[in-house]
């Protein structure tokens, strides 16, 4: 991917070149293709970050979870149960935010050690310090130290929103002193336990505050976990989801997609009263743009519900809710929810050797999604750079004088259209002489009909129809509901008929189709055939009347969406056979009391209610029978209708000879590959174009038929 990048460089170069020195008709295309190439050279890179991630990934040693959540949740709490840490390491606070950079955690024997990250003057600058200066409307952000240690500008916005951003901006700016030496370091620090909390706190154990936070990126912190069986296990601990910082969601953004592997959610319901609310949405929002498209956060996510009971405190009764009310259903997805109590190792513990468990088994599948995504992405790249090598290699042959090219078009053009016209007028021709017969399709699907119902009657027994009469309420109610269900099961047979109509009308498009690309010499407008070739060859007709409009396109359209349909055809006649089956206007009614029997006579049996329905249902489908005998030749006459309205509107319509020689003049190059690339070669600028093309366009096949290797190994 990073050689069909350099070589898509190379051919903007020449693009740029090429645009100054070319006839009109090509320097359009040109101009169009820059935009196909400017979206393609900035997705590429993208792709190729991606895929440096997507190995990154694969090729750690350790598994990474993520713990995530909003501020005084209990997250530090529970990575101190995890790893049997003290506060030193992952410090805890009751009163406000703590954590105030990402630690990443890491399994290992021996002394509990760490590595502090700094930022870079521009990375503080750009990263941290840029997005308040955007966000707040303050006008150009600094380019350097001495510039952010300037006042700040004046917060021009009344919001309350704006003011906690600008709030949190000042706190940058007036402590910038306590931290701006260790943005210069340039180099991780290597750093006691007992110092830990002073880079990644924002305050100290006795509540005062701390600033060096600021200047870190992260710290990484190796440490024997309390639990030994968790060897490869690196916990990332983001700090609380803040409603002032603007780095909060970039964090967990950035850390899914570039080291987090799984997420565990931390969420404390309050005593008082609590339900899953917008703050926590938003939180899972942040988590899935981290993601992207790979696995569904509802295969890698776990949401710990931690429970506090104290004397003072007694949340079980919401986190019970929480867990067994509020969450499911919700689109806070999550693979499994867990209540516990995150200042309990044992518990604590045990709730992760589960999610471990999981995670485990499930590994292989999660690691199939995301190269599922990133072969998913290379694929459409890869089609989006074939299609355009495509298009770009005809703007060779387009870049030439008119008087170079306009004699041999003219002839080919009179030669395709004369034979275009005179294979559609065979068309037409046969069409109309057939435009009387049956259509054999139809009749055989119709006879096939008639056999399922007469071998498949689904009449009732006697003694269903006894026993249906018995919970109804008469005889008389029974045979109104087999009535209408022998309707319903007749006319859900002659539904059959669709496919064979739909059939007949696929075979006439892929007729015309076929014309259109063999003797109309299209086929190289595309790679479908019958209505979806009729739709891209309309969707290539250039505007050519001044209103817009085109009769050729409109034909192509018609044409296309032309289908014969059972409910078009056949429905209302089958509908019209099958009254004899109403209820309340049977073939054979039901006797009426006081005449030779009634509902309650005893000489109305079940068998003789079974036998009027077999009379109603046989007198039915010879209705039906009798009835479509009489259009089995319409669907060849609405055939013949359209297409000769096709060839009308295409070739016999005034004007239309001027709209194809138009359309055939804007793609003679893709209706007669070759018969103008000999004319391009004595460019040197169209030979250096064509070959740095083709070079992309053969990278391009060589990934395509790799890909397809694999697959098939795989």
């Amino acid at each position: 991917m990073t050689d069909v990048l350099a070589g898509l460089q190379t051919i903007e170069a020449l693009r740029a070149r090429l645009v100054g020195i070319v006839p009109d008709e090509a320097r359009d295309k040109l101009q169009a293709l820059g935009r196909d190439l400017e979206g393609l050279l900035k997705d590429l890179p993208l792709e190729i970050a991606a895929l440096k991630v997507a190995l990154t990934r694969f090729n750690r040693e350790t598994l990474n979870v993520g713990v995530i959540g909003r501020a005084r949740q209990g997250k530090s709490r529970l990575i101190q149960s995890l790893t049997g840490l003290t506060e030193q390491e992952v410090p805890t606070s009751d009163g406000d935010y703590c954590t105030g950079v990402t630690s990443v955690l890491r399994h290992e024997p021996g002394e509990a050690r760490a590595e502090v990250y700094f930022h870079t003057e521009r990375s503080f600058l750009g990263e941290i310090i840029g997005p308040y200066f955007t966000r707040l409307d303050l006008g150009d952000a600094p380019l350097s130290l001495a510039g952010f240690a300037r006042p700040l500008p004046a917060l021009n916005s009344g919001s309350t929103v704006d003011g906690g951003l600008y709030k949190h901006l000042a706190g940058f700016h007036t402590y910038l002193p306590e931290y701006r030496d260790w943005l210069t370091t340039g180099l991780p620090l290597p750093i006691p336990r007992h110092r830990i909390r002073s880079f990644v706190a924002q305050k100290d154990e006795d509540e005062q505050p701390l600033h060096a936070f600021r200047a870190v990126r992260e710290v990484r912190i190796t440490a024997p976990f309390a639990h030994a069986d968790w060897t490869g296990l690196s916990l990332i601990d983001l700090p609380g989801l803040g409603e002032a910082n603007l780095q909060d969601a970039e964090r967990i953004v950035d850390a899914m997609q570039d080291e987090i592997d799984f997420v565990v959610f931390v969420r404390r319901p309050n005593a008082l009263g609590d339900a899953i609310g917008t703050e926590d949405f938003r939180l899972h929002q942040y988590v899935h743009a981290g993601l992207g498209s790979g696995p569904a956060l509802s295969e890698c996510s776990f949401l710990i519900v931690n429970k506090c009971v104290t004397p003072e405190l007694d949340n079980s009764k919401q986190a019970e809710l929480m867990a067994h009310e509020w969450v499911p259903g919700s689109p806070f997805t999550v693979a499994q929810t867990h209540i516990v109590d995150c200042s309990r190792s044992e518990e604590v513990a045990d709730v992760m050797d589960k999610v471990v468990d999981h995670l485990l088994a499930n590994l292989d599948h999660l690691d199939a999604a995301h190269l599922a995504v990133r072969g998913e992405k290379a694929r459409e790249l890869r089609d989006r750079v074939r299609k355009f090598t495509v298009r770009a290699l005809s703007i060779a042959e387009f870049a030439q004088p008119s008087s170079v090219w306009f004699l041999p078009f003219v002839e080919l053009f009179n030669e395709t259209h004369r034979r275009l016209a005179t294979a559609l007028a065979g068309l037409v021709r046969t069409l109309g002489q057939e435009r009387s017969l049956q259509d054999e399709l139809l009749y055989t699907t119709l006879e096939e009909i008639y056999e399922q119902a007469v071998a498949e009657p689904g009449h009732p027994s006697a003694e269903e129809i006894a026993s249906r009469a018995a919970s109804e309420g008469g005889l008389s109610i029974a045979y109104g509901q087999y009535l209408n269900e022998a309707r319903a099961r007749l006319s859900r047979m002659f539904l059959e008929c669709e496919a064979a109509l739909h059939s007949r009308t696929v075979a006439m498009q892929r007729q015309v189709a076929q014309i259109l690309a063999g003797p109309g010499e299209l086929a190289g407008l595309s790679g479908k055939d019958g209505k979806d070739f009729l739709l891209d060859v309309a969707a290539r007709i250039p505007q050519v009347r001044d209103d817009g409009t085109s009769e050729v396109r409109y034909a192509l359209e018609l044409l296309a969406g032309f289908q014969l349909s059972y409910r078009g055809m056949l429905q209302h006649r089958v509908r019209a056979c099958l009254d004899g089956l109403r209820a309340d206007q049977p073939a054979y009614p039901f006797p009426v009391a006081g005449q030779d029997s009634g509902p309650d006579d005893t000489s109305v049996t079940p068998g003789l209610v079974r036998q009027m329905l077999i009379v109603c249902y046989d007198e039915a489908l010879s209705a039906c029978r009798a009835d479509l005998r009489h259009v089995l030749a319409d669907p060849s006459a609405a055939i013949f209708a359209i297409v000769e309205e096709f060839f009308d509107r295409v070739i016999s319509a005034a004007g239309t000879d001027d709209e194809w020689r138009i359309f055939y003049q804007d793609i003679r190059t893709e209706a007669w590959p070759g018969k103008f690339a000999a004319l391009a070669e004595r460019s040197h600028h169209l030979r250096e174009w064509s070959e740095s093309v083709r070079a992309v366009a053969d990278l391009v096949g060589e990934a395509a038929h790799e890909s397809q290797s694999q697959g098939s190994a795989a």
